[in-house]
């Protein structure tokens, strides 16, 4: 009775580490994050945005695509269709770089908006691809931009 009860231990044991090797579970990914980290005011009135691509996962993750509404002073800016094909590590972020053409009465709006108490508000709203989950992140991200000090023509 007793080498039975030993047998069936080890066999319990056994079975539990098989589980921890080979096909197991995936490593869960959290879902990412984008937000303008800067937008600078280039001198043809084209505005150059530097995109924060935020990685919640503790693991490395590549990022394939972001694909996004930009919003700034409640006025539609852009369709952002980004490919950064990059690899952040766990709990980290980079920076995917663009440059987009705003209306006039997007700059006008923007001009006056910035210079108000809390600065301009945007919204950026969309998707971001993440192959090794064999998905896109739906996410939505607002705050505001302000006047970077002693800076001209930068915002965060």
């Amino acid at each position: 009775m007793a080498r039975l009860l030993r047998v069936a231990a080890l066999a319990v044991v056994l079975v539990s580490l098989a589980g921890c090797f080979g096909g197991g579970v995936k490593h869960p990914i959290n879902p990412p994050n984008a937000s303008i980290q800067l937008l600078e005011v280039q001198p043809d009135g084209r505005w150059k945005l530097s995109i924060r691509l935020e990685n919640f996962s503790d693991k490395t993750v590549h990022y394939s695509t972001l694909k996004a509404e930009l919003r700034v002073s409640g006025i539609e800016a852009t369709q952002l269709d980004l490919k950064p094909e990059m690899d952040i590590p766990g709990l980290n972020a980079d920076i995917v770089e663009t440059t987009i053409s705003p209306g006039s009465d997007l700059q006008k709006a923007f001009a006056l908006d910035v210079k108000a108490p809390g600065g301009a508000a945007y919204e950026l709203k969309g998707t971001i691809g993440v192959p090794a989950a064999d998905k896109d992140f739906k996410f939505e991200h607002r705050s505001r931009l302000s006047p970077v000090p002693g800076i001209p023509n930068q915002y965060r």
